[in-house]
């Protein structure tokens, strides 16, 4: 669940550990820090790192970011899901790594300058409207990601000091032969062995459960029986179609554009040029004489260290020739007769020497036919243009009070109501019935601030909506006399899973003591088992299988990792019961059947050869620059931000 953060522990290059991704551009949850890499402590201090502290407020905006992430892939996640399985000590370690990182650059004069920092923030895509930066899709793009313009800059800038100073660090690593060639040896071992499976239906039906059980069981397993944060809310789409026949250009429009652009349309005369400049007049004209005088362009122009690619031109207008290069040198091209030469021209890089090799008139496309396609590109801009009128006007006008419904009604929008609905999309009736709805905009409700009243978010690609969230209900626990019949069935399900493990355990010790799986098996279970699936395998050839993406059995796993003669008991997937895994023999690699795979094994450990050394090296600079963690105010912000769901 939270492998993203448990891999980046290890690993620096990814430019963050904790990230949000706005478009293109990848930045990391550090809040800004303060002149010298100092930052202000707001609450308790969970850190202190070197003349800097990490503080609690930082600390739990962090993690309500991660928990925000972690929710786009699963919907269900909780701070204290978060917070109990370790990410408070992941984001901890991470803040603590980052502000040590800004300590160390500021310390050796690290800077990043506005200007950088302005490209990075132009270049992201999330804040583009029609392919351009656009203030007000950035300004909105703040709001939904709660971070002021301020700390993303420092958050970028940051971002930059570290890849320049880790970057260089993974880059130098690298891995002996004599490191790669055991775990090679190990990729060739074959195992053989035996998977018994010991399915939960081939235990007896238990006792009827008590009141008492079905209580404790469903108090053991709230969280599957708690319905999650529902959200109601309200939305009203920009229709993009409405926006469109607005936009429609008339004739008159479409006949200004043809006369305004008759390049585009073949109005305009064109040339295939050829050209050489040369640094002075007197060469210049000597070049002239010579071609005037009989000798042909391309020989003057090898001649005079030019070769055929260097002085072709191609097919050029005569504004395009100007903008390439000035108006005198177009000017004089486009005034010579076919197959002609030009007088030196002066130029800002020497004296052009320019050839009309082919002259091609005019050939304009009638109006009629390129009419349609006028009048699309044209409605195209008018929409982009119309919609950001929209969505400003929207943004300002909620933003100044008014409220959702008149700004909705103003625009000629349609409202639709959304019932109390779930992350994932779920809708619950009142007999707990589900009833599963598609709606594009929920992760935008679920990453929206309910605080912040009606605002406007981008649905889609280039799609457009009002947003207002009209109630939050909190995860609630349904009671046990609403479900007994469920919380009963589900009770036997995991008393005949019990009954499955403890007969799993009892056939893997008799087998680990030397006993065969299927005497063991028949001892345990009377009514009788399936009968044990004999196994040989070789690491490398599952190994193989995993980085094509194919699923390896878990038992097979547990195959690999059990010691020879030994069986161990794994659980079935989907609760269906347990397996007893029993190594019989284990036959050592032999390298010489594949020598190339050193290598291979090589260049594997590159990649993590690097993350160890990055890691060293962020290690080092905490070291460098004084670290002292706080572990009482730690559990203290735990305790307090996840209440009693954690203890």
């Amino acid at each position: 669940m939270l492998q993203f953060l448990r891999k980046s522990v290890s690993s620096w290059l990814g430019i963050g550990i904790l990230v949000l991704a706005l478009g293109a551009l990848v930045f990391t949850l550090f809040q800004p820090t303060g002149p010298g890499g100092g930052s202000a402590a707001t609450g308790p201090v969970m850190a202190n790192v070197g003349d800097a502290v990490v503080g609690e407020a930082e600390f739990v905006r962090t993690m309500d970011r991660a928990v925000a992430r972690e929710r786009e892939t699963n919907p269900d996640m909780t701070l204290p899901d978060f917070v109990r399985l370790g990410g408070g000590e992941i984001v901890l370690e991470q803040l603590i790594s980052g502000r040590a990182i800004e300590q160390f650059g500021v310390r050796n004069g690290m800077t990043v300058s506005r200007r950088v920092v302005d490209g990075e923030i132009a270049s992201i895509p999330a804040a583009q409207l029609n392919g351009k930066f656009d203030e007000a899709t950035f300004r909105r793009l703040l709001a939904e990601q709660r971070i002021t313009e301020d700390e993303l800059r420092d958050q970028i800038a940051t971002d930059i000091k570290r890849k320049q100073l880790l970057a260089p660090v993974a880059l130098g690593s690298t891995v002996a032969r004599g490191m790669a060639e055991p775990f090679a040896r190990l990729l060739l071992e074959v195992r053989r062995g035996a998977i018994l499976a010991v399915p939960s239906a081939a235990m007896p039906e238990p006792a009827a459960p008590t009141d008492a059980d079905l209580q404790a069981f469903h108090e053991k397993n709230r969280k599957v029986y708690t319905i999650p944060e529902r959200r109601a809310f309200r939305y009203a789409m920009i229709d993009n179609a409405a926006l469109a026949q607005k936009a429609k250009p008339t004739p008159a429009q479409v006949e200004a554009y043809y006369k305004a652009n008759p390049g585009e349309f073949g109005g305009l005369e064109t040339r295939v040029l050829n050209q050489i400049v040369l640094r002075d007049e007197a060469t210049a004209k000597a070049v002239v004489a010579g071609i005037r005088g009989g000798q042909s362009f391309a020989d003057a122009a090898q001649k005079a260290g030019f070769s055929a690619e260097d002085s072709t031109l191609g097919e050029l207008s005569e504004a395009s020739l100007a903008a390439a290069t000035t108006k005198e040198v177009a000017a004089a091209a486009f005034a010579l007769q076919p197959g002609k030469v030009s007088d030196p021209v002066k130029g800002p890089l020497g004296f052009h020497v320019i050839e009309a090799a082919v002259v091609n008139p005019p050939r304009p496309q009638p109006l009629a036919t390129v009419a349609a396609a006028i009048e699309s590109r044209l409605a195209e801009e008018k929409v982009q243009d119309l919609l950001a009128e929209a969505v400003a006007s929207a943004e300002d006008r909620m933003t100044g009070g008014e409220t959702f419904a008149d700004v909705a009604k103003d625009l000629g929008l349609t409202v639709e109501t959304v019932a109390a609905i779930t992350a994932d999309g779920r809708q619950y009736a009142d007999d707990l019935s589900v009833t599963k709805i598609d709606i594009p905009l929920i992760a935008k409700v679920f990453a929206a601030d309910p605080s912040d009243g009606g605002q406007v978010v981008e649905a889609d690609a280039g799609r457009f909506a009002l947003l207002e969230i009209s109630d939050v209900v909190s995860p609630t626990l349904v009671p046990l006399e609403r479900i007994r019949a469920d919380v009963a069935t589900a009770w036997g399900i995991e008393a005949r899973s019990a009954a499955a493990k403890a007969a799993a355990d009892a056939i893997a010790a008799e087998a680990s003591a030397g006993a065969a799986l299927t005497a063991a098996a028949a001892a345990k279970v009377p009514g009788g088992l399936p009968q044990p699936q004999m196994l040989s395998v070789r690491r490398l050839e599952l190994s193989q299988m995993a980085q094509q993406g194919q699923q390896v059995p878990p038992p097979v796993v547990m195959l690999l990792n059990t010691p020879k003669g030994q069986a161990r008991v794994i659980a079935a997937p989907g609760g269906q019961g347990w397996f007893v895994v029993k190594v019989d023999a284990v036959e050592a690699g032999d390298i010489a059947q594949a020598p190339q795979l050193i290598d291979a094994v090589r260049q594997s450990f590159l990649a993590q050869a690097g993350d160890e050394m990055v890691q060293t090296f962020v290690r080092a600079i905490e070291r460098d620059v004084g670290v002292v963690k706080k572990p009482e105010a730690l559990a203290a912000t735990k305790r307090r931000v996840t209440g009693a769901d954690l203890e």
